[in-house]
């Protein structure tokens, strides 16, 4: 099973060569979310319910290979909670995305997180951190740390290992439910070896942030690894299957 735990859509649809990638390497399953139409920082709530739309229509077109995740916005906390149980509950989505509208240890994303342990489903979170500086609300590592503290119980996913890897790992290393996927910079040699080195195969999950990166690149980033062959295999899809499969064991 091999399975992208951070892919994007443009509008429902899935761009062919994301999809053709994916067949040829034998990738089962592509978690998506849609950050709208056209991306907004700070998207209002009805953007991000549009957005959401798409990749539910996306999951119709392509029963059994996408997997959804619900964007919201935290700064719209009522509106936020309300598509999240839509998502969930009527679209059959499988976890949430947050983006960049609200640090990840601001307060309005707390019932968010609260919610998604409920459901029993895992919480992307994107970081990075810029040396030119971050936009004002972007998350940082320590943030997504401090939000995976405060809530043992919760799966939360770190995109990108933070863009700068090495300070992502070590900013989550005591994390135990902080998982990190592979998605990051062209800057990447020895960045999973790294990853499972000091977090444990077991948290580390293969994503590719495609369509805005080249999907057999970011595959390649683990078959092309040093990685054991059992660790590859966690890497590639076990460990993200594992977090998939407690919403239907709960």
């Amino acid at each position: 099973m091999v399975i992208d735990c951070h892919i994007h859509l443009n509008g429902a649809v899935i761009a062919p060569e994301v999809m053709r990638a994916a067949d040829r390497l034998g990738i089962q399953w592509l978690c998506a979310s849609s950050l709208g139409r056209v991306w907004q920082y700070e998207p209002a709530p009805e953007i991000c319910v549009e957005a959401n739309n798409d990749v539910a229509e996306a999951m119709r077109r392509h029963a059994g290979r996408i997997l959804g995740f619900c964007m919201v916005n935290p700064a719209y906390p009522e509106a936020a909670m309300d598509e999240f149980r839509r998502c969930i509950e009527q679209k059959g989505m499988s976890g949430l995305k947050l983006w960049v509208a609200v640090r990840a240890n601001d307060a309005r994303v707390f019932p968010l997180v609260e919610q998604a342990i409920a459901f029993r489903v895992p919480v992307l979170q994107h970081a990075w951190h810029k040396v030119a500086g971050n936009l004002p609300q972007e998350s940082e590592p320590e943030d997504v740390a401090e939000l995976a503290r405060r809530y043992p119980e919760a799966d939360i996913i770190m995109a990108h290992i933070a863009g700068e890897w090495r300070r992502g790992i070590h900013a989550v290393r005591d994390c135990p439910n902080l998982y990190v996927d592979t998605s990051g910079t062209i800057v990447d040699a020895g960045m999973v070896e790294t990853a499972v080195k000091k977090l444990g195969a077991r948290r580390v999950l293969f994503g590719s942030d495609a369509d805005g990166v080249d999907l057999a690149a970011a595959y390649g980033k683990i078959a092309g690894s040093e990685l054991s062959v059992a660790d590859k295999a966690r890497v590639l899809g076990l460990n993200m299957q594992m977090l998939l499969a407690k919403r239907e064991g709960g």
